[in-house]
């Protein structure tokens, strides 16, 4: 599980970061926060937002990836996804008003170029 909420805190029982990590451990699932792939709090609102407010987000939070700590951190998504399945939580439950869904495309295209299984589970080879 890669939990990429900037700040990996909630109000729900069990989903605080040190709660949801000892759960998922003794569940067998791994555990891991990658806060530079948590969308910022004054962009959150622009995904639930009106079509051009949330592409306005979507641009926002898809210029923050070229950061070398986000680069970095999708490089450990792609990793992590090569071996193994992997879950990506954030708050927000639907993930076409979530950044969820620009981090997986971008690790697709990593795992496009290696040749191996996209992070939505389909196959792909090797450009």
């Amino acid at each position: 599980m890669v939990d990429v909420r900037l700040t990996p805190i909630s109000r729900k029982r069990g989903f605080s970061k040190r709660a949801l990590a000892e759960n998922l451990e003794a569940a067998g699932i791994r555990y891991e926060h990658l806060r530079a792939l948590g969308n910022p709090k004054d962009n959150r609102a622009g995904f639930a937002g009106e079509d051009d407010e949330r592409r306005a987000a979507l641009d926002r939070y898809s210029a923050l990836l070229a950061d070398a700590d986000a680069v970095a951190a999708l490089d450990r998504v792609a990793e992590l996804a090569v071996s193994d399945r992997v879950a990506v939580l954030c708050f927000e439950a639907h993930d076409h008003r979530c950044h969820r869904q620009l981090v997986l495309s971008h690790v697709d295209e990593q795992l496009s170029v290696i040749g191996t299984t996209s992070a939505s589970g389909s196959t792909r080879r090797a450009h």
